[in-house]
């Protein structure tokens, strides 16, 4: 009797990759659904019940995450590896808080992709050797990896969030009460923390904490 493949949803909105990627998983792997968005993702799973959902980190819509956090509740989850461009140990972080057992850089998928597969479904956590700070990957659990606290101060997170928003730090400071000074020091410091150093990756990741979601937690006027 020959023996029974590993069944996989793939999930990224680039479909060259993802195609590329079925046919490197083709050996050992059943593709039991191919999709783009996250929404269609958290919709595969829950119709095919597969062994894991390999997950893009930023689709359209609901991105990989986002996904992730929905398909961690449902009655029987399904175990969940990330790829993704972004190389920052806070986006590797929030994924493994969301409940995802592996993490694999795009640009190293075709080294590791089959690997990572294999270490997750016979229930390890992966983390692609491509990083740096492999103290991550020594850690027996996934419990391990949940982010304990990102460090920031209740004020700090307010800040970054209204930033993230696209509120100017005069407008933050006014909102808060803070001079502008006292909110562009506080912004330095949470994003030092983070490891970010853009506006940009501000916004991917209050996107990935699902800050973004919702009303703007103030009025503009």
């Amino acid at each position: 009797m020959a023996e029974a493949r590993i069944r996989v949803i793939l999930a990224d909105d680039h479909p060259v990759f993802r195609h590329g990627v079925a046919d490197l998983l083709a050996s050992e792997v059943e593709v039991v659904a191919s999709v783009d968005t996250g929404t269609a993702a958290v919709a595969a799973v829950a119709q095919h019940s597969p062994d894991l959902a390999v997950l893009d980190v930023a689709m359209p819509g609901l991105n990989g995450v986002a996904a992730l956090r929905q398909i961690a509740q449902m009655p029987h989850p399904t175990r969940c590896l990330m790829l993704s461009v972004y190389e920052s140990r806070v986006y590797v972080e929030q994924a493994f808080d969301a409940g995802a057992k592996g993490y694999v850089l795009k640009r190293s998928a075709f080294q590791n992709i089959l690997q990572a597969v294999r270490t997750v479904y016979m229930g390890g956590i992966y983390l692609d050797p491509s990083f740096a700070w492999r103290d991550m990957a020594d850690r027996r659990a996934a419990a391990a990896y949940k982010n304990e606290g990102s460090g920031l101060s209740d004020s700090e997170e307010q800040v970054l969030r209204l930033a993230a928003f696209g509120f100017t730090s005069k407008e933050i400071a006014d909102q808060l009460a803070l001079t502008t000074k006292a909110v562009e020091s506080q912004k330095a410091r949470a994003s030092a923390k983070l490891g970010i150093a853009s506006r940009a990756q501000i916004v991917q990741f209050a996107i990935l904490q699902g800050w973004l979601q919702g009303e703007i937690p103030i009025n503009k006027n």
